[in-house]
């Protein structure tokens, strides 16, 4: 092969070959035979030969942009200087009758550029800054579109152009387009293999499987299917696809056969895709929830030829909706039983509500409840229903069996491998055996342990949860304070004479109530996932706390209608301690309050008010997490309250109007200090902490006098 960079070239063929026909042919042989697969470097081949062939100055060829408004220089020779260089950029519209020409000729010849009809356009800004003299342009077609030219420019010297010229640079011009659809072929061969591959790589990611099914007269046999199959169902691609009968009756759940035939049946009908949910079993015999989209594939008489989709597992997002939905039939029976209970006052009764209740939330018909008379140390059991039969249990003396065991140590209890062992090995004498799995919880009210309930799963493979454990333990302790309220609501009746008997057990019930309310709160918070509604749920909770401490300090002195309100606001600071823990492990509360004691009308809407404050200082005041919160009480001008309550905290610049307050918590300190009649007053700044102080008089309702 001839080196076509060599310019001695042309010599040797001038020498061997009379003619410049000869010449051209020669060369147009030599172009052929170069590798055209590298675009660039055969471009770049082509105008070298091309300049040094025609002995022309200037040979550069150009390209449409995708508008096709303006045309660019993509490579320029200069065979002075041996060396390739770029070129302006021309816009189509400032010279129409050129473009006309290119686009309209086989080519464009002009001897005297600067005054021809067809380029002197180009005069101006083009052809005389750059010295050209003569041009010839030839068209590249591509696809049959013009898509660029092939521009011959001589600059020394006017050169009228040949025929042969010409025709030689035509033929350059094809030798380019073909170049072109060889790189254009190349292009789209490498673009067909990368998005193989790139299909292939995403299938095999998929979190799932792909699958095209062939009909074939009226049966159906699985064409192709991807590698996630094995993964789902356990079953390798080959295995379904040698398998005709099996792929019929194969994994889909018997129970769904009829529901998925049914909805894929009608898609394909209509002609639509078609998305549906439904249980398969796989190799092992374990049952999965899929969830598959597909779609029909029709031949151009529009009948059925195939289908293709993809199936992928939605088992955990299937247990999660389960899970949700049993969560919320669990907190509506919750709410039902506290209903219910809070409207018996006899044991019985609520025995036989909380049996039933049982049944349907633990999804078990063995249960037994238990109550214990700690007095006389002696154990009753007024339900008892083994395998759905309701049985008579007699009563017992407290000795050394499952019920005791729970009883004495006032904790719940799960078994679900080898119980009888497990039983043994505590200690735990039992009647009867061959328990499943075992759940039991103490009723609890307060430090009293009031009975023990007992659940069993007999026979089939359910088993107790983790979560069904913690739910037996909040059952269990509204059901302890039910039972203790209809023993209290016993006692109290047939106490109506004695005034302080009758106020202590109101405020005892009273407590308990707040503890219901408290108790249901926290377990609903275990189910929210929005952090501001988690923190108004823990709001609310810490509101009821500070009316029970009220109420638990009645109970516990012998003044049912007076309370010491330091030890008030001591109890609500240890709260506060107790609920915010390692938030305020750097923050203390000063208290400076001194004999000073208030009624029950007096001392709720200023606990409250003290809460919302110190709940806004810890929140708010101390970005650090260091301060002092001091809470006083004086007694001045005879009947006159100053409560006080402040922090060293940030402060803020911002005016406060406490009854024009947007917010919950200080909305609820303006109520109450309207009920308290008192005044109020705020200061604060930036750096300067926050103080609120009310004057008010002790409450004193018309019934109270």
């Amino acid at each position: 092969m001839i080196d076509l960079q060599n310019s001695n070239i042309y010599k040797e063929i001038a020498t061997s070959i009379q003619g410049e026909e000869a010449i051209f042919h020669s060369v147009l042989l030599e172009l052929k035979k170069i590798d055209k697969t590298d675009l660039h470097e055969f471009l770049n081949k082509v105008l070298d030969v091309v300049a040094n062939a025609l002995n022309i100055e200037r040979v550069s060829i150009w390209f449409f942009n995708e508008d096709r408004n303006c045309i660019y220089c993509d490579y320029m020779y200069l065979r002075k200087f041996g060396s390739y260089t770029n070129e302006t950029t021309l816009q189509v519209k400032d010279y129409p009758n050129y473009f006309n020409a290119i686009e309209t000729q086989l080519y464009v010849a002009a001897d005297d550029a600067v005054n021809d009809p067809q380029t002197k356009e180009l005069a101006e800004s083009y052809l005389i800054p750059r010295g050209v003299f003569s041009m010839m342009d030839i068209p590249i077609h591509f696809r049959g579109q013009t898509i660029g030219i092939i521009c011959h420019e001589e600059q020394d010297t006017p050169r009228k152009w040949k025929r042969e010229e010409m025709d030689f640079t035509a033929a350059i011009s094809s030798l380019v387009s073909t170049s072109l659809e060889i790189d254009f072929r190349k292009t789209k061969e490498q673009d067909f293999h990368e998005s193989q591959r790139f299909l292939s790589t995403l299938i095999s990611n998929l979190p799932g499987y792909v699958y095209r099914v062939k009909k074939t007269g009226d049966s159906w046999s699985i064409q192709y299917t991807s590698d996630g199959v094995f993964e789902l169902t356990g079953y390798r691609p080959q295995e379904l696809i040698d398998n005709i009968v099996f792929y019929n009756s194969m994994m889909i759940y018997e129970n769904d056969k009829l529901i998925a035939k049914k909805a894929i049946g009608e898609a394909l009908s209509a002609k639509k895709s078609y998305q549906i949910s439904y249980r398969i079993k796989t190799a092992s015999g374990e049952i999965k929830w899929v969830w598959e989209q597909g779609r029909g594939i029709y031949a151009d008489s529009g009948e059925l030829t195939a289908t293709e989709g993809f199936i992928t597992d939605i088992t955990e997002k299937k247990l999660f909706e389960e899970e949700i939905l049993k969560k919320n039939n669990e907190l509506a029976e919750l709410n039902e039983f506290g209903k219910s209970l809070s409207k018996l006052a006899e044991p019985d009764e609520i025995s036989e509500i909380l049996g039933l209740m049982l049944g349907r939330l633990f999804e078990t018909n063995s249960i037994t409840i238990s109550l214990y008379d700690e007095e006389v140390n002696f154990l009753t059991f007024p339900y008892c229903s083994i395998n759905g039969t309701r049985m008579k249990a007699e009563g017992r003396e407290f000795e050394n069996g499952l019920t005791e065991y729970i009883i004495s140590s006032k904790k719940t209890l799960l078994l679900n491998e080898n119980v009888d062992l497990s039983l043994e090995s505590l200690g735990i004498v039992r009647d009867d055996t061959g328990s499943l799995s075992l759940l039991a919880s103490p009723m609890i009210a307060g430090e009293k342990v009031l009975g023990a309930i007992t659940l069993q799963v007999n026979n089939g493979n359910h088993k107790f949860t983790e979560s069904q454990s913690e739910l037996l333990a909040t059952v269990a302790s509204q059901a302890a304070i039910a039972l203790e309220n209809a023993n209290l609501y016993h006692e109290v009746t047939r106490s109506l004479r004695d005034k302080e008997i009758l106020l202590q057990e109101v405020h005892h019930r009273v407590k308990n109530n707040l503890q219901i309310m408290s108790s249901l709160i926290k377990l609903q918070t275990q189910f929210l996932k929005d952090e501001k509604m988690l923190e108004i749920m823990k709001e609310t909770g810490g509101r009821i706390q500070s009316m029970a401490i009220v109420h638990t300090k009645l109970y516990n002195t012998k003044d049912y209608e007076k309370i010491n309100f330091s030890e008030y606001v001591k109890s609500l600071t240890d709260n506060f301690i107790n609920s915010y823990g390692f938030k305020v492990k750097n923050m203390r509360f000063d208290i400076d309050i001194i004999d000073v004691v208030l009624n029950i009308d007096t001392a709720i809407p200023c606990g409250l008010i003290i809460n919302e404050l110190v709940s806004n200082a810890i929140k708010y005041a101390f970005p650090n997490g260091i301060g002092v919160i001091t809470i006083s009480m004086k007694l001045e001008s005879g009947s006159k309250y100053i409560l006080t309550v402040k922090d060293n905290g940030a402060g803020t610049n911002k005016n406060i109007d406490l009854y024009k307050a947007d917010t919950l918590g200080l909305q609820l300190v303006s109520l109450l200090s309207k009920q308290l009649n008192g005044t109020v007053s705020m200061n604060t700044g930036v750096n300067a902490g926050f103080e609120f102080v009310l004057i008010f008089e002790e409450a004193y309702y018309k019934s109270r006098k």
